[in-house]
């Protein structure tokens, strides 16, 4: 169903085309004595009605444009949006998959994830998945996709801010003990992302 507003600017010609047919036709009728002319007023009366039809045409097909590049306009817009959307959550998932599965707890390992990983970086891509506002997703699962992948990069941000900075253990520590479960296992993590990635795309494309 149509629901748009008739601009005063497609009434316009309508009207003035109906007035000018009927004072032309008033003129013909009256100053050339058509009036006595049983056969000349009903071909005044006429050409006056399918004038008043053909201006009435002429503005419905100009709404019928405009309607038709109005749907043209929203449907460019909402692949936009779509495109950003899923631009947003690609440059994310690239920031996560970059990441490997496990580093050890030494101090080459907190030295090789700061390579990859750029805490500012990862932390304004969250902030980027946050901003996209889910009403205007096209999907419900759409949006619990993109709740879920921004969940995942939060806690792999706590976790990497962690381990990076050696806070994941205890002060003092003697390096011998390093294998003692403090490496960072991301992997668990890196599958839940790459799921909930996967299936954003595939709801966006849906």
């Amino acid at each position: 169903m149509r629901n748009t507003k008739i601009s005063i600017w497609q009434v316009i010609p309508v009207v003035t085309i109906a007035f000018l047919t009927g004072c032309f036709f008033q003129q013909l009728i009256w100053e050339h004595e058509l009036a006595e002319d049983h056969y000349g007023l009903w071909l005044g009366a006429s050409a006056t009605i399918l004038a008043i039809v053909a201006a009435f045409a002429l503005g419905e097909r100009q709404i019928d444009v405009l309607w038709r590049a109005r749907l043209e306009t929203d449907a460019r817009h909402a692949d936009r949006k779509r495109a950003a959307f899923l631009a947003v959550a690609t440059a994310a998932w690239n920031a996560v998959e970059r990441l490997d599965n496990r580093y050890g707890d030494t101090r080459e390992e907190r030295i090789r994830i700061r390579a990859v990983y750029h805490g500012d970086t990862f932390g304004s891509l969250i902030e980027a998945l946050a901003a996209i506002p889910v009403h205007e997703l096209d999907s419900p699962q759409a949006a619990i996709e993109l709740a879920g992948l921004k969940k995942n990069m939060v806690e792999i941000q706590q976790l990497a801010n962690l381990f990076a900075a050696g806070k994941n253990r205890p002060d003092g520590m003697d390096v011998l003990f390093a294998d003692m479960g403090l490496a960072l296992d991301l992997r668990a993590n890196k599958t839940y992302a790459e799921q909930h990635y996967r299936s954003f795309v595939e709801a966006l494309k849906a």
